[in-house]
């Protein structure tokens, strides 16, 4: 059994080694300030809904509108390619994996929730394993790509 939430407990939240790669509780992307953002849902293989927290200091602006700080994409109700800009005030962006067990509650960091992240800063993908104690990191694989006004990498 593989409870991530320990390990991450230990580091005091920073990254571990685990099987010869780097695993992580959340990824901090440099993006800028008026960061275009595209996210495509790869694979989702996992009995819980699965979803994606993006999180900034300042806003994101989808399909016209505007979301203070943080927002969330549901495999469920979100399209497969989502694009929207982020306007960050620090240049940063806050990426980590999240799922529902059915009792509507969104979930992160707990048993087995982790993610080993893959990329560069243009174009990163999320190999993502939600709380369940085990270590297949494919509940949810995701890409996220950075772009200027549209053009992405």
């Amino acid at each position: 059994m593989i409870v991530f939430q320990d390990m991450f407990m230990e580091s005091r939240g920073k990254p571990i080694e685990y099987n010869g790669r780097t695993v992580q509780m959340v990824d901090k992307v440099s993006i800028g300030d008026g960061a275009d953002v595209r996210i495509r849902f790869e694979l989702i293989s996992a009995k819980w809904k699965q979803g994606i927290n993006l999180t900034t200091n300042g806003h994101f602006v989808v399909n016209g509108e505007r979301f203070d700080k943080s927002i969330v994409l549901w495999q469920d109700t979100a399209p497969v390619t989502s694009e929207f800009r982020v306007n960050s005030s620090d240049g940063l962006l806050s990426v980590k994996n999240v799922w529902d067990m059915g009792d509507g509650v969104m979930q992160s960091w707990r048993g087995g929730g982790a993610m080993i992240v893959e990329g560069d800063a243009g174009s990163r993908r999320y190999l993502c394993n939600d709380g369940e104690f085990d270590d297949d990191f494919d509940d949810l694989i995701f890409t996220l790509e950075i772009g200027q006004s549209g053009n992405f990498t």
